[in-house]
C-alpha cells in the first residue's frame, strides 16, 4: 500500500525501528513527522550522529524527516489534519531532557470527525481529558491492566507507572464519564489479561462500552 506520511510518537524501539523498512526498494521520500528532539535522535543534525546512522540503515532520501512542533496543526491530505501534543511517558533525565525523546499523542480531524491517539501514556492529565471530551474516537495505551502486573506475574520490580503506562484498570474508570464516541485500547503487553477474550476483565471493558484493538482492525468514523 502507498504510505503518504508517517507520524512518530516517541523514540522507543517498538515505535521507530519499522522506519528502517523503508531502506529497501524505491526511494519515495516519505515524510516522517515527529517531535523535534525525536527527529534529531533518529536522523541526526549537523555534527551529531543518529540512531539510524549508527545502525548503518536507512538510505538517504528514502524518507524525509520533518519536525512537528507541539500544537502545530499539520495538513496531511486533503481535508485531513494532525496536531501533535505532548504526553507523559519517557524518562526525564537529571538535566531535564527526556530520553530518548519527548512523547506526542496525535489529534486527527477530517470531515468534522475527531480521533485522539495516545498509544503510550503515563498520565491521564486534565488537559488530555479536555482534549478527548467530545471526540469520535479515543485510542489509548493499555500496555498493562494492573499497576503491579509485572510483579505479580513475573516477579519484576517495575510497576506500570514506573514504565510510563497508565494501567487500563484505572483509565477505564476515569474515561467512563467522558463524552467519547468510541474508546479503543491498544498496545497490550503479552501479560495483559485483556488478550484473552474469556477473562473476566473483558466483561468490565465490554460493560463500559469500550473495545480492544486487534490486527487488521478497520475503524470507520
Amino acid at each position: 500500500s502507498r504510505i503518504d506520511a508517517v507520524l512518530l510518537t516517541h523514540g522507543h524501539g517498538d515505535h521507530t525501528v519499522g522506519i528502517a523498512e523503508f531502506s529497501t526498494g524505491k526511494s519515495f521520500e516519505i515524510p516522517v513527522y515527529g517531535p523535534p528532539d525525536l527527529i534529531r535522535f533518529l536522523f541526526g543534525s549537523p555534527g551529531r550522529s543518529s540512531f539510524f546512522g549508527d545502525l548503518g540503515r536507512l538510505a538517504r532520501n528514502y524518507v524525509s524527516p520533518r519536525n512537528l512542533k507541539e500544537g502545530e496543526r499539520l495538513g496531511l491530505l486533503d481535508g485531513l489534519t494532525a496536531t501533535g501534543f505532548e504526553v507523559a511517558h519517557t524518562d526525564r533525565l537529571e538535566d531535564g531532557t527526556l530520553f530518548p525523546s519527548s512523547t506526542f499523542g496525535y489529534e486527527l480531524e477530517a470531515d468534522g470527525r475527531r480521533f485522539v491517539y495516545t498509544p503510550d501514556l503515563g498520565l491521564l492529565s486534565d488537559s488530555l481529558l479536555n482534549r478527548v471530551q467530545g471526540a469520535d474516537l479515543f485510542m489509548l495505551d493499555a500496555t498493562f491492566w494492573w499497576d503491579d502486573e509485572l510483579a505479580s506475574m513475573n516477579g519484576l520490580g517495575k510497576t506500570s507507572y514506573d514504565l510510563g503506562h497508565v494501567p487500563a484498570e484505572e483509565s477505564l474508570e476515569t474515561l467512563k464519564g467522558l463524552d467519547v464516541g468510541r474508546v479503543v485500547y491498544t498496545h497490550l503487553n503479552h501479560t495483559n489479561p485483556l488478550l484473552d477474550p474469556e477473562e473476566k476483565m473483558m466483561e468490565t471493558v465490554r460493560a463500559a462500552g469500550f473495545e480492544i484493538a486487534h490486527d487488521g482492525m478497520t475503524i470507520v468514523l
